[in-house]
């Protein structure tokens, strides 16, 4: 009975939580210059996208395949038993995953400080977080 729920919830987090968690936040696009309907792209609209692309990365990426790698590591503690090796691996595996969103986070703070020091980048509060505006004269 244990390995029948086992499976189910395993299916059912791999298949389901990555995906409520990308309809969530991943949304907007990465470019937005240039087509029709939006202002013309200039030099200000390089680090938009830069910006929207490490956002895509950071909030969309990087969480759904820390939380399967999680999930992994999970599964391989629940089925090592007596198999250090098995243990070792799962160990290792949630490790890298912590450790990898530690340093992901980091360079994300680190990054948009930068920007927010250069100008470009601007604080608005703990639901937008940083935001790049760029504005074409005349439009």
């Amino acid at each position: 009975m244990q390995k029948i729920f086992l499976i189910i919830f395993t299916v059912f987090s791999i298949l389901f939580f990555p995906a409520f968690q990308a309809h969530a936040i991943c949304e907007g696009p990465i470019v937005p210059c240039g087509a029709t309907g939006q202002p013309p792209c200039n030099f200000c609209h390089i680090f938009e996208i830069a910006s929207n692309i490490l956002n895509l990365i950071l909030t969309c990426a990087a969480p759904i395949i820390a939380s399967l790698m999680l999930i992994v590591g999970g599964i391989f503690f629940l089925v090592s038993g007596s198999s250090t090796d098995l243990f070792t691996k799962g160990k290792t595996i949630v490790t890298a995953a912590i450790v990898g969103l530690f340093i992901i986070f980091i360079s994300y703070m680190a990054l948009n400080t930068l920007l927010a020091s250069v100008g470009v980048a601007e604080w608005t509060g703990l639901e937008g977080g940083f935001q790049i505006e760029c504005s074409v004269p005349g439009h």
